[in-house]
This record gives C-alpha cells, structure tokens and sequence, in this order.
C-alpha cells in the first residue's frame, strides 16, 4: 500500500483537450492602427508599464505597448475561438471597460479590460452566457491577445526572441532533475508542443504551453503572464495561431480550457453563464527570480501567503519506526497486526522519541483509527481520544497531529453504501476482494461522504487535535448518482470542490485546526494539477462555507520516502522554486534514517518547508546527534524558518529574513560530494533586509563592499553551513 504509486494504480488520466490553431484572424493584413470610420473610437488604457488601445468593432483589435521597452505585446485581433459580432462597450470607468457581443450560436460574450492606474499590470476576465435553447459545446474555447511575429528562413524576428519565458511555481518539476528546466524560448513557444510531467504519470505533450504562471526576462524587462482563478481549475496559457504573410502569432491572456478544465466552462447548459479566471500581465524589472517574487508579491495581496505569526507544531512521524506500515499488502489494515504494534504504548514510545529529539506534536500515521480512513478514533485499543490528547500535553508536552485520509485512498467499509459512485449504467461501485485501499469506490463529491466526513473530523477537533493531513485526495471517476447533490455526471471539478470545502466545514467550527493539503486531484504523489491556492482562503461565494478559511498548508509533492536522494537528484530542488513562488507553506515530513552526519536532509526539509515532520530512527549514532543539535538550532530560529521571508541567492543558497527587515539566517548546502569554500555575495537590500543597517555574520567571514557583503563559506561534501546574521 505504497502511496507512490497511488495514482499509478488508481487515478484517471484527464483527456487532452485539443487547442484550436486556426482561429480567423484575416484582419491581421490591416493596418495595425485601423484606418479612421473603420472601427468606433479607440479607448486607451495606460499606466507607468503599459499602453493598452482597444478599438471595437467587426473585430477588436488589440495593441498593447510595453512602456519601458517600447517593444508591442499584442498588435492584431483579438483571438476568439467563438467568435462575437461586432463589441460594443458596455460599461467603462477611467481604469477599465467592459465589452459586449454575441455569437451566432447565442452566446453572450463579456470581456472586462482593467489596468491598476499607478501600478504595473493588466487584467482581462472573460464571461459567456449561453442564451440559447440548447447546450453549447465550449471543449476547444481559447481566447486571448496576439502578437504576430515573423519567421523570415525559419527564424523568429522578434525583440521579444531574447526573452525566456519559465514556468512558475515549477521551473523544476517534482519528478525532474539536476537539468530539467522548464525555461522556454519565443522560438520553441512559437514552433513546438509542451511536454510536462505534472498532470500524469508519463510525459504528455499538449498544443499550448500551460502553468500558474510564465516569467519571461531577458535580465533586464520583464513579463509576468499569470492566471488567477479561485472558482475553476484553470492555467496561464501560451500557445500559437497562424497567420497571413508568413508570421505566426504568439497567443496569450485571456483563457482557454485546458485537460477539458474548468469543466464548468467547457460546457454550457440553456441559460447557464461562466466566469473564467483573471488573466494578469505584470510589468517587472530584472532576472527570472524577480518574476517568481513578483508573482508571489500578487498571491500575497490576494490572500494567499504566510500568516504572521506562523508557528506550527514540528511533528515527529511514528510511520517510519512502526512495524505496522511496513507490511505487506493491506495487513496495516488487519485488527490483529493493529493491536500488535498500535497499542498505546507504542505511541508512548514514539512520544518519548518526540520529546527527546525536540519536537513538539506527534503525529499519526495510518493506524490510530477503526479502520484505514474512518477517520473514528479506535478506542478500544488506544482509550478515549480526549484521554489520549490530554496524557500526550502532560506526559510529553506533545500535541496530537493525525492522518486523516480522504475517499481516494481508504477502506469504504465505515461509510453508507449510499456515498459510493454510481457508473453510467447505473451500477453501485463496490470495492473488490483483489482492490487496495487507493481504487476506492467512494464518490468525494456526494453530501452523503461529505456531511459525514466533516461531522468525523470535528469530533477529534473538539477531542484536541491540533493538525489533520488530507491524504487520500486523488480523483478516481465520474458518479451519475442523482441523490449526491453534485452535477450530473460528477466529475473531476466537483470532487475538487467538495474536498476544498470539508477544510472550510471543519475551519467554520475549528478555525485553530491546521489542515495540510494534498494536491485534490493526483493526492499522494510527485505530480500537481490543481493550482497551488485553490481551496486556499475564503472560497467564492456560491460556494458552502465561502467565509470560513481553506486549508493551512500544502503538501510537499510526496518527497517524503526518499529525501536524500531526492535532494541528490534535483527533484527537491523544485521545493527552493516553491518558496521563490509562494509564501504559503508547504508541509512535509520526512524518512532521517536516509540522512548523513551534516544532517544535510534534516536542514534541506527545514529550509524549503514551513511546517516541518521528521520521523525514523538512524542507526548511527553520529547521525542522531547531529539530527538532535540541529532541531535545538532549528526551533531556536524557528521563527524565520517558519514565519520569515525566503529569498534565493541561488539553489543551494536560501536567505530567511525576519519580517522587520533587521535580521535573517541563510542556509548554505553543498550538494556534491567534495567540500568546498564558496564565495557568496550578500546584498541587504535585495534580500529583504534595511540597506540602512549593518551587519554583522556568525558562521562565516563576510566583508563589506559597497552596499553589499562578500564572504568565504565552508560547506562540507553533501553538506549545510547556516549562517546567522544580525
């Protein structure tokens, strides 16, 4: 029962969605400024970055200026895959306007143009509406602005061409190396498919190039291109459209269904509107890592970041020492094999471990309930809960953290028959004597699951528990059950939704729990195909619990099993392009009997991760002490680990620097084999710190040189050398 391979077994690949790349963009031949009487007037929206014209009519053309270059971003039709009569503007204001056209299918198409009048950035959001008598197929919908560019003898003529456009959060990909990049040029964006490894199991190429967001720089003007969609699982798209004249058009903005995602946007029934997301165009100055931060600057305003005074509990994971989790099959699962090594004084063994080595909660893996995943604390073997909690605060100074499995991964026994999935023949899905636990046949989405999932986890919250882990997440198919309260059929958005909201269900009444987690359609896995920040917050406001907060936390991309040679490998590296994205924390724990005697994988996990586990116990001793005297340094600094503000001089050098601006740590690591003496440049001011301040360097010999400090750190083969500085 092995969760690597959870979505190997069990989870449905999504179908490729099919971008269309012949959109009618004849008018392109025009003038790229419409001649006088052939369009209405033109309205400009401009601000310190951009000039953005619009001039409605026929078709909208479109020409967007980067101020600071003077180079054009957009300067042809606007590309829609639907195609509206002539736009009219609806409603505009001195920052944004809103235009109105309809198809010939009966679509109603609104588009909203805004620019922050001070600031550096453009947003566009799309709404149609179907007002016709019949459902409108929107499977291959794709908008947004275009840039033609020639290709005179193959080659890409464009002042953009030395941009390169990176994928944000997942420059590296989780199942990646040390040399995968995700680093695309104008020229392989233009004449070239996207190949990922997030969204299944094998590489899959698809026509556009999708991620949360693109940073394109040539080290000097930069572009963010971003999507922000709280309520539909949707992707900052780039692709392409042929044009006249030997040009191609580089397409961007606006939205598109993707994976045929958002669902709820792909088709509409009589009478039924959809909202896609914000397309965001973003204005920055400098290197690539100046767009990741520019990018998690805009979560941070939109509500998904760090809380102040983050300071979750370390957890000591009992898993890696515990017999039960390592045997074969679904023997974890058996009562006997569960009374023999999940007594209660096994976890007094484990809490004693805790305590010793510093943490501060324990945290439960599978075993600690009825059966996997009921979620109902097994008191016959391990006491009433409250009991439990209580003896673990007095006895070992301990909270409770448990792992509470979702419908994708667990025995169904302990739910009604009337939460499994129904199939479009109408069957009752049943789970098999030969299934495991991850080929669930529980519907996530249906009320009768989730009324009663909530009502569980609120009787541990009430019982003391400080943490649930939201494992178990993974997606496994449509249900047609009509008594489910999902649409029909359920498919992979509303099993989405219904797992965002059981963490606002039990927050509503338990704003205090901590809830990590996992992605909601792969679950327990290297791959992410759920935006980072959906289900993160207050949710939209159709939908339940809207005003109570999300989860806390996200799971760290199942790098749990094998941290060190996930660290060696590259595929941990994506964690440090993480924390140059995004402030909200990331959960992991980790296996410390693969560790060495620098505790390099200890410090690596407590660098990248705010919410840190550990768990297993080395057999050497030397190893050991230096996991101890590391936890004593690491919560002595907690604070900037869990609460301050990461920045990246590069991937083996991580600065955390206290949110008043007077004082950091930076982790330094080494991971070749060979020690080395590396120099580092510390600049202050680019680093979160006050320029008017400064500094001085426990760890290392730093000297100043203009606004900066150059030093000479040691740093052992596979090694870390922390640096305090003050």
């Amino acid at each position: 029962m092995n969760r690597r391979n959870l979505i190997k077994m069990g989870a449905v690949q999504a179908a490729l969605a099919a971008v269309p790349s012949g959109a009618s963009l004849a008018a392109s031949q025009q003038p790229a400024h419409p001649q006088p009487g052939s369009s209405t007037d033109t309205i400009t929206l401009r601000n310190p970055a951009f000039d953005l014209e619009l001039h409605p009519g026929a078709q909208l053309h479109c020409r967007v200026l980067h101020r600071a270059s003077g180079a054009l971003l957009a300067d042809s039709p606007y590309s829609y895959s639907c195609k509206p009569t002539a736009l009219t503007v609806a409603l505009k204001t001195a920052s944004s306007v809103t235009l109105r056209g309809t198809t010939e299918t009966g679509l109603v198409l609104e588009h909203l143009f805004a620019i922050d009048p001070a600031g550096s950035w453009i947003d566009e959001q799309v709404t149609l509406s179907n007002s016709s008598a019949v459902p409108v197929d929107l499977s291959d919908a794709r908008f947004g602005f275009v840039l033609p560019v020639s290709v005179p003898a193959g080659k890409v003529s464009s002042p953009w061409s030395r941009h390169i456009f990176t994928a944000i959060p997942f420059r590296r990909e989780p199942n990646g190396s040390q040399t995968q990049f995700t680093d695309i040029s104008l020229t392989q964006l233009l004449t070239e498919p996207f190949s990922s490894e997030l969204w299944t199991s094998e590489t899959s190429v698809t026509p556009a190039f999708a991620s949360e967001g693109w940073a394109a720089t040539d080290g000097v003007h930069g572009l963010l291109f971003s999507k922000y969609s709280p309520a539909g699982l949707e992707f900052a798209l780039l692709d392409r459209v042929t044009l006249p004249g030997n040009q191609i058009g580089l397409r961007w903005g606006g939205a598109g269904i993707y994976r045929n995602v958002p669902e709820h946007g792909a088709w509409l029934q009589p009478g039924e509107s959809h909202q896609f997301g914000v397309s965001r165009l973003t204005a920055f100055t400098g290197d690539m890592k100046q767009g990741f931060y520019a990018f998690r600057s805009e979560m941070e305003q939109r509500g998904h970041g760090c809380p102040v005074e983050f300071n979750p509990p370390v957890h000591w994971n009992e898993l890696y020492d515990n017999k039960l989790y390592w045997l074969p099959g679904d023997e974890q699962d058996n009562a006997e094999m569960r009374k023999t090594y999940y007594a209660l004084d096994d976890m007094r063994t484990e809490a004693a471990k805790a305590k010793q080595i510093g943490c501060e909660a324990l945290y439960m893996d599978p075993g600690w309930d009825t059966n996997f995943g009921s979620k109902i604390w097994d008191e016959s073997r391990l006491g009433s809960y409250k009991s439990f909690t209580t003896m673990l605060a007095q006895d070992y100074g301990l909270k409770s953290s448990l792992h509470t499995p979702l419908s994708g991964w667990c025995n169904p026994a302990s739910y009604p028959l009337e939460a499994h999935r129904i199939d479009r023949y109408g069957r009752r899905l049943m789970r098999g004597p030969e299934d495991g636990f991850w080929q669930s046949p529980l519907c996530g989405a249906s009320q009768q699951y989730v009324t009663e999932t909530a009502a569980r986890l609120k009787v541990l919250a009430a019982g003391g528990a400080a943490y649930f882990m939201f494992d178990g997440t993974a997606y496994h198919g449509e249900c047609w059950d009509p008594n489910h309260g999902h649409r029909v059929p359920g498919r992979l958005e509303e099993h989405v939704r219904a797992t965002c909201a059981l963490a606002r269900m039990v927050h509503a009444e338990y704003p205090n729990v901590l809830i990590e987690m996992h992605d909601p359609i792969m679950g327990g896995d290297r791959k992410r195909a759920v935006p980072i920040y959906y289900g993160h917050g207050t949710g939209p406001k159709d939908q339940p619990f809207a005003q109570a907060a999300g989860f806390d936390t996200v799971w760290a991309f199942e790098l749990m099993w094998m941290p060190m040679q996930d660290l060696l490998s590259g595929r941990a590296i994506a964690l440090y392009y993480y924390d140059l994205a995004y402030s909200l924390p990331l959960y992991i724990h980790i296996d410390l009997r693969t560790d060495n005697s620098n505790a390099l994988v200890f410090w690596w996990n407590a660098s990248t991760c705010r919410h840190l586990g550990i768990g297993g116990t080395h057999t050497d001793p030397a190893v050991r002490q230096a996991q101890k005297d590391g936890m004593a340094q690491y919560r002595r600094l907690k604070r900037y680990f869990a609460a301050g503000v990461f920045y990246g001089i590069d991937e083996q050098t991580h600065v955390h620097s206290s949110r008043d601006g007077r004082s950091a740590v930076m982790n330094c690591f080494n991971l070749d084999p060979d020690p080395v003496e590396r120099e580092i440049r510390f600049d202050p001011a680019r680093l979160g710190l006050s320029a008017q301040k400064s500094y001085r360097f426990s760890g290392g010999a730093f000297r100043q040189v203009g606004s900066a400090y150059l030093g000479k750190v040691f740093i052992a083969g596979h090694g870390h050398t922390l640096i305090e500085i003050s």
